[in-house]
């Protein structure tokens, strides 16, 4: 997946109409459900065997920088709009952006010990992204991170987000991907479905790494 440069500002890289990302190239990710032998209690195994999960199969994927910044615009179908939780058996709708921290990191699983993987995590219900550090299903932690951004939006069915980070590695979170122009990493994807009472591993995800370039 290439990400293009552009001489665009950063706010309007974060609105899902700004004419760059009309120009920008789109990727079809193909998404899969997370096994269900993966999950990390006994109680999400058992209950949920049978029940189906992970219906998103696709996203749109573009991705920009600024020599700043780098986003990501994500564009998924999901006909039910889930912001909030009102109740104990209901979830909302999320999004996710993975890196491997070291190369050989395995996706599936999002690491194990010693190989860690950065996600920046969306979720309807926050007032912005998370910075998460994992080293396997179940160890995820969540941090603040200033220097995440996301824009949102709803509309015919689908979810319209862009997630975006400054390449700044200063006061980064630990375990936080470093991103430069030029430079070459891999990237994954996550999507949640509130509606489905999808919650942390229950989910589809890109099942392979992407090779991710950052144009000079």
């Amino acid at each position: 997946m290439r990400v293009g440069r552009v001489d665009t500002r950063d706010e309007e890289l974060l609105s899902p109409e700004s004419t760059a990302w009309q120009e920008a190239a789109v990727n079809e990710v193909v998404l899969s459900p997370t096994p269900l032998e993966l999950q990390p209690t006994d109680y999400i195994r058992v209950s949920r065997n049978g029940r189906p999960y992970g219906a998103v199969s696709s996203m749109r994927v573009s991705a920009l920088h600024n020599g700043d910044s780098v986003f990501f615009h994500l564009v998924w179908q999901d006909d039910s709009e889930d912001r909030a939780i009102k109740d104990i058996n209901q979830f909302v709708d999320g999004a996710a952006v993975m890196f491997p921290i070291v190369e050989d990191a395995p996706l599936i699983g999002m690491g194990i010990q010693g190989k860690p993987v950065n996600v920046w995590m969306w979720r309807a219900d926050w007032e912005r992204p998370k910075n998460v550090a994992a080293e396997g299903m179940g160890t995820t932690q969540r941090r603040d991170d200033p220097a995440l951004s996301s824009a949102v939006r709803h509309a015919d069915g689908n979810w319209d987000l862009i997630v975006g980070r400054s390449l700044e590695e200063r006061d980064a979170p630990p375990g936080t991907i470093a991103l430069a122009p030029g430079a070459a990493s891999k990237i994954g994807f996550a999507v949640w479905q509130g509606s489905e009472q999808e919650r942390a591993g229950l989910k589809a995800f890109s099942p392979a790494w992407q090779d991710l370039e950052l144009d000079a």
